[in-house]
């Protein structure tokens, strides 16, 4: 699948996705499913309080193209424009204590986020090593459930452009006193190549 991303507003879109003659696009919490011309196919506005009228069952075990169109573009929006994203109007970040992990001990930023910005959840924790790079990224993932505790591992760092990346992503769950569980994966992203336009 390809992504492109503008990082002035919060859009995504994603092409080949739900099919391959189709494009899904995010458009700062609004959502649609377009053919790869443009034309529409079906919309959603507001699409975050979509999943607050979910069954539980519904929101656990299916979404439609349009509740994954929202997920996945607000969450790439958001990984790919940090730490640029940081920098934002409303952001707020502080110092946390450091944290020890494999071997190593990385400092923690707790970064706020203005209730106007999608993302996972108004809180979270962002946790960089020695050489200035994001190693884990900690939130609940609001919109699947107020139980959705994760632990995003960033690696595989690439430089494209002049601008660097992990390359590989995993998120797993977190669970007492920070610490992650193994398994299961909750998600898993490689990235191949990225592109920079200006």
């Amino acid at each position: 699948m390809t992504v492109r991303v503008d990082l002035a507003e919060q859009q995504a879109v994603f092409h080949g996705f739900p099919q391959q003659d189709q494009q899904a696009v995010f458009d700062r919490g609004d959502v649609r499913i377009e053919t790869r011309d443009g034309q529409l196919i079906k919309a959603r506005r507001s699409a975050r309080a979509a999943f607050a009228g979910l069954s539980g069952l519904r929101r656990n075990l299916r979404w439609d193209a349009l509740d994954a169109a929202y997920f996945a573009g607000y969450a790439w929006w958001n990984y790919l424009s940090t730490p640029m994203l940081l920098t934002r109007a409303g952001v707020t970040i502080t110092e946390g204590d450091i944290w020890p992990e494999a071997g190593e001990h990385w400092r923690r930023l707790e970064v706020g986020f203005p209730p106007d910005l999608h993302t996972h959840s108004p809180h979270q924790t962002f946790h960089v090593d020695a050489a200035g790079l994001i190693r884990r990224h900690d939130y609940v993932a609001h919109p699947v459930g107020g139980w959705a505790r994760a632990a995003h591992y960033c690696n595989d760092h690439r430089d494209f452009a002049g601008l660097v990346f992990p390359t590989r992503r995993r998120v797993v769950p977190r669970g007492l006193g920070g610490r992650t569980l193994a398994h299961p994966i909750l998600v898993a992203i490689d990235i191949d190549h990225i592109e920079i336009e200006t």
